[in-house]
C-alpha cells in the first residue's frame, strides 16, 4: 500500500480522562483512507488479528471515503468505535 504524502490525520480520544490518539493515512489516488494505531505506546489489550505495519503500527480500520478528505469528525468517530469495540473506554 503506498500513502499520498499530502494527506493524514491525527484524532484522538479525551473523554474520562484518557488521551489516546491514532493517525489516518490516504491511499495514494484512492478514496480510502488506513487507520494506524501505536499499541508499542499506549500498551492496550487490543484484541489479536490487526496486522503491525513497519513504521505505522497496528492497521486497525480501512475506510472507503466518497471524497479526498476526511472529516476530522468522523475520524475521530471511528477511531471511538474501535475503541468501544475493544472494550478499551
Amino acid at each position: 500500500m503506498i500513502f499520498d504524502d499530502r494527506y493524514h490525520l491525527h484524532v484522538g480520544y479525551y473523554k474520562n480522562q484518557n488521551d489516546i490518539e491514532a493517525i489516518f493515512y490516504k491511499v495514494k489516488d484512492q478514496n480510502i483512507w488506513c487507520m494506524f494505531f501505536d499499541n508499542d505506546y499506549y500498551k492496550l489489550n487490543i484484541q489479536e488479528g490487526y496486522p503491525a505495519i513497519k513504521n505505522f503500527g497496528l492497521l486497525i480500520g480501512i475506510y472507503p471515503t466518497e471524497s479526498e478528505d476526511l472529516p476530522v469528525e468522523q475520524g475521530a468517530e471511528l477511531f471511538e468505535a474501535f475503541l468501544n469495540e475493544q472494550q478499551l473506554v
